[in-house]
């Protein structure tokens, strides 16, 4: 936790030094908006699990455009430390649902897996930026933390270096077509969190394994975004590979290739009369 703060420290410090490196240009659009957004899909247990189900969500959302803080059309929530027209540095978060051992075969009688969350820098840099056409290289380093809603357990770090392409079909910065690549890395306390067997929930199907960091996924996925009179429409489809994974040999591996797909939508009810900050 100490290194947290001090990461974070370090960058609000640097916010006063890049404070010319930011936009200010005033938007059409409002400075936030609220509303409620929901989501239905088919995701896996955990990484490399060969079980999966579906998934809702149904939370309130909020959209600001910010100069500094941003949840805009651009990207998920963030904040800007350093900002130009082709490169900068943001706060990057993202998560991943819980799992129920006595509902997964390979972990049954084992601990549940709780919700994880991942947050930290991330750096990026675009290759090709126009009105139409987006092609970025993100470098983010997230630290992640598990929770049954109870209380927060750290679970170490994850790299995530990815390739994103999006086509935009209009000029709202949102109706777009989003294809990513990412090539995963992750400390060796994240891993033994999905891959380790202790000795005492070993049996004959599911040996004893002590689990190791490096390299964990690639995933591949298509994304489809529209919006239009306050309602979104989303849909996506992704497949994660684990072959070569640096646990390939736990018996909680269970599957080289992974997939995924959703729906989901937003409305929006409110939204400010003070006008947001340009991308």
């Amino acid at each position: 936790m100490r290194l947290v703060f001090t990461i974070i420290l370090f960058l609000t410090s640097w916010n006063t030094w890049s404070n010319t490196h930011l936009h200010r240009v005033i938007s059409s659009k409002p400075l936030y908006e609220l509303g409620v957004v929901g989501g239905y899909g088919y995701v896996p247990d955990y990484p490399a699990s060969n079980q999966g189900r579906m998934r809702y969500l149904l939370f309130p959302i909020f959209r600001y455009r910010g100069l500094r803080f941003r949840s805009d059309e651009e990207d998920s929530a963030r904040a800007r430390i350093f900002l130009h027209s082709h490169y900068g540095i943001d706060l990057n978060a993202t998560g991943s649902f819980p799992a129920y051992s006595q509902d997964n075969k390979a972990r049954k009688d084992m601990p549940d897996l709780d919700w994880m969350g991942e947050f930290g820098p991330r750096v990026y840099f675009f290759l090709h930026r126009s009105d139409k056409f987006w092609w970025r290289l993100f470098f983010p380093a997230r630290f992640a933390y598990s929770t049954d809603l109870s209380s927060i357990t750290e679970r170490g770090m994850v790299f995530a270096q990815s390739m994103n392409l999006r086509y935009f079909f209009d000029d709202t910065k949102f109706n777009s077509i989003t294809f990513a690549v990412t090539r995963s890395y992750a400390t060796e306390k994240f891993q033994d969190y999905y891959f380790e067997v202790p000795e005492k929930f070993s049996n004959i199907q599911r040996p004893a394994y002590k689990a190791s960091g490096g390299y964990l996924s690639t995933s591949a996925g298509l994304a489809f975004i529209h919006e239009k009179n306050q309602i979104g429409l989303y849909a996506g489809i992704g497949v994660n590979s684990y072959k070569g994974a640096a646990n390939s040999g736990s018996p909680l591996h269970k599957a080289d290739y992974t997939y995924g797909a959703f729906i989901g939508f937003s409305y929006f009810f409110y939204e400010s009369v003070a006008r947001g900050y340009m991308q």
